[in-house]
């Protein structure tokens, strides 16, 4: 009879006589689980999805991923990796799985709706509660839904829906003192919805953003709607909710939009600056406090169209998904803004710097020099001891008290002090940009800087000087289709 166990040299033997094969063997083998393993987990269904989303922006440095900085994506992220729905390869490497988002949004920007799309793993039990898990509360994802192989949540998007949070008083006539006090009229709410509808349609709004000539078809844009809701009070102070909706918007396009409307209802300035603004030349336009601003909802309608009702794909809109997503919106979006508003006066802050933009064309250096000489008097101001900053009237010079004037060094100090104030508010700024440029005194340039003004004026950060590569909207989205 054949032997046919293995021989001595392919089997050793333990202390009990049990056989096993070599080390060399069992490695072997166990590469090839390996292999089976790796390939069976390659085979696993991955799908194309929308993934929709929702967050507070406060803390992060806007939606895109960035791994030197904290941001919304990097989040989302690191959770599909922990419920297994991605490959930390494809986290490193966004592009291998067909990674886009809808709309960008800026650094502390929030979004009610915003739209992933991407290839994941989807047979995983509970998966939404997973995901949300190992997130932030201040980031949900809300749903999926699978999608065509060819989706792309920016490129396939018709449109989108922005809202500003706005404290009623920033239009308040230039003659009222501005404070939490006051109540928007339907008359000044019709008038705002006035100025507003000016905007609609196809214009050039290279005013409007920053680095595009009028020349340029990116400058092209088309607002399809810009509206202002009726007034509600939370805590005191007056809100309103301007929603704008349009094909797409570029870097600092709605900011400029409400805050030159801001301006003409206040009356800093005329109608005629909206005009002025479409024609090619460069025209100093406001920019409002990003405080406000939040994305409400990407839309898809040709998509749904097209594609939601053939039997196969679910229409993105998201009508299951609707609670959960307004109860978010109230809670850490809406609440947040207003409560920030109240306790910090941003807006406030921001109209006292109204009065020194000039509302007119001018050049790229004498913005840019207009830009550093109100932080250089802005700074100048806030670091007078003689001058002192209130919320309902803006800056003001110190009155001397009973005891400063009793004593005659201290009151001569005091008006030594402000001696040099004046004179330091009156010296002329040497501002530096591409080559220094000289701004004259007070009396000499034609925006006026004066110290005593009705409202609290606004502290300009450098990082707004000079960074001029981040978005508050959507500004790499696709050309604009031009509508009359």
């Amino acid at each position: 009879m054949t032997d046919i166990s293995p021989s001595s040299a392919a089997v050793h033997q333990d202390d009990k006589g049990n056989k096993r094969p070599l080390d060399e063997e069992l490695s072997d083998q166990q590469k090839k689980q390996k292999t089976e393993s790796g390939e069976q987990s390659k085979r696993l269904p991955k799908r194309k999805i929308a993934m929709l989303i929702g967050y507070n922006g406060k803390g992060y440095h806007g939606i895109q991923i960035n791994k030197e900085v904290n941001t919304i994506e990097n989040e989302i992220l690191k959770a599909l990796v922990k419920t297994q729905c991605i490959p930390q390869e494809h986290a490193d490497v966004p592009q291998k799985m067909s990674f886009q988002r809808a709309c960008r949004t800026d650094k502390g920007v929030s979004a009610a709706m915003n739209l992933l799309s991407l290839k994941v793993i989807i047979d995983i039990e509970n998966l939404l509660e997973k995901i949300n898990s190992h997130l932030p509360e201040q980031i949900r994802v809300f749903g999926y839904r699978r999608t065509t192989g060819g989706f792309d949540s920016k490129n396939y998007c018709d449109n989108r829906t922005y809202m500003y949070i706005c404290p009623t008083y920033a239009f308040a006539p230039l003659e009222n003192i501005v404070t939490d006090e006051y109540r928007m009229t339907d008359g000044v709410v019709e008038h705002v919805n006035k100025m507003l509808a000016r905007f609609i349609g196809t214009h050039r709004f290279h005013n409007y953003t920053s680095k595009i000539d009028a020349k340029e078809a990116r400058a092209k844009r088309y607002i399809i709607s810009f509206t202002c809701g009726k007034p509600f009070i939370r805590d005191g102070c007056e809100f309103c909710v301007i929603t704008v909706r349009g094909q797409s918007f570029m870097l600092h396009h709605i900011r400029k939009m409400i805050g030159i409307t801001i301006a003409i209802v206040r009356g800093n300035c005329g109608e005629d600056v909206i005009d002025k603004s479409w024609k090619p030349e460069r025209v100093d336009i406001p920019k409002a406090p990003g405080q406000g601003l939040c994305l409400e909802q990407p839309h898809y309608d040709n998509y749904n169209k097209k594609y939601g009702t053939d039997g196969i794909h679910a229409p993105l809109d998201w009508v299951e998904e609707q609670d959960e997503i307004n109860k978010f919106k109230e809670e850490y979006i809406y609440s947040d803004i207003m409560k920030t508003e109240k306790d910090e006066k941003i807006m406030m802050e921001w109209l006292g710097n109204l009065q020194h933009h000039v509302f007119d064309v001018v050049d790229d250096k004498e913005e840019r020099a207009s830009r550093y000489a109100k932080q250089h008097y802005l700074k100048k101001c806030k670091q007078d001891p003689n001058i002192v900053i209130t919320p309902d009237t803006g800056f003001k010079l110190k009155s001397k008290t009973s005891n400063e004037s009793s004593d005659s060094d201290n009151s001569e100090n005091t008006k030594t002090k402000e001696d040099n104030s004046d004179k330091q508010l009156d010296s002329e700024v040497k501002i530096k940009s591409e080559s220094e440029v000289k701004i004259k005194s007070e009396s000499e340039v034609e925006t006026k800087y004066e110290p005593e003004v009705k409202i609290k004026s606004e502290s300009i950060d450098d990082k707004d000087l000079t960074k001029e590569n981040e978005v508050e909207a959507d500004q790499d989205s696709k050309p604009v289709k031009v509508q009359s």
